[in-house]
């Protein structure tokens, strides 16, 4: 998760708000389970038909720890933060309160409140305005639709062959749903031609994918990252064995010959033919 995550809950008061309705939880059920523990069967069973307030709460936390392990998740831990800051409204929670203040009036502050910095994200996002375009890519779909046949193989960086399939058809042997332990080793296999091995141990690997042609990016090349976060890095870790030899990148942008063939280029895309 990113660290200015919390900080935009926090400005929208969902964080407290949250933290706040998850204590008074915790407070009633403890003060249930000791009732429970001393009261007599009917009176058990009624304090008991309540779970589902302890089952969003665990289910909160649940959330919000898949949220901290993978960004993307957030789209769980969002809503039902959401969701459970609409018990501010709940009276078996906080009646005590409502029996003192106007129920309105607490809930319509709230709103007011949270609203200054939710109308002020909604503008944030409204004003973006921008309209995509990858001319490269655009001539490498077309290329691809009128130069290859309709069963050719396909393999690359996942973005790419996520385009490549949705806007050619062609098969792919990677993509970007990378939770199959299958499609992972296959990208893995892939991903060796940003490797230092030799080109005939890549190529072979390739065959046994059945792949015809290679979309290779001259910016996964030569990309300058973080220390330790390049391809090529990562590589050298994984397979120290050939950490000493030159970049298979390097090598099949000059000339890729006699395991592949050139057989389009442009400014950001190289397909080669596995020959």
């Amino acid at each position: 998760m990113e660290k200015a995550t919390p900080l935009r809950y926090t400005k929208t008061l969902l964080l407290p708000l949250v933290m706040v309705i998850t204590y008074f939880i915790f407070k009633k059920t403890f003060r249930d389970v000791l009732c429970v523990l001393s009261a007599n069967t009917y009176l058990r069973k009624q304090l008991l038909e309540h779970g589902e307030l302890i089952f969003h709460t665990l289910q909160l936390f649940a959330f919000s720890a898949l949220a901290v392990l993978i960004m993307r998740l957030k789209l769980f831990l969002t809503p039902h933060m959401c969701l459970m800051a609409s018990l501010i409204c709940s009276r078996r929670l906080f009646g005590w309160l409502f029996c003192r203040v106007r129920f309105e009036n607490v809930i319509f502050s709230l709103l007011t409140v949270m609203s200054l910095q939710g109308c002020a994200n909604l503008h944030n996002q409204w004003s973006i305005i921008g309209e995509f375009n990858n001319l490269p890519q655009e001539e490498l779909i077309q290329w691809i639709k009128h130069n290859t046949r309709t069963d050719a193989v396909f393999a690359g960086a996942m973005p790419t062959m996520a385009s490549v399939k949705l806007s050619t058809l062609r098969p792919i042997v990677n993509h970007p749903h990378y939770e199959d332990a299958d499609l992972r080793a296959r990208t893995k296999i892939v991903y060796s031609m940003y490797s230092r091995k030799s080109t005939k141990e890549v190529r072979d690997k390739l065959l046994e994918l059945h792949v015809n042609y290679f979309v290779l990016e001259e910016a996964w090349c030569v990309v300058r990252t973080k220390p330790g976060c390049s391809m090529l890095e990562i590589w050298d870790l994984e397979d120290p064995s050939n950490a000493a030899n030159p970049p298979l990148c390097s090598t099949l942008l000059g000339d890729a010959r006699p395991h592949f063939t050139t057989v389009f280029q442009n400014s950001m895309y190289r397909v080669l033919k596995v020959v």
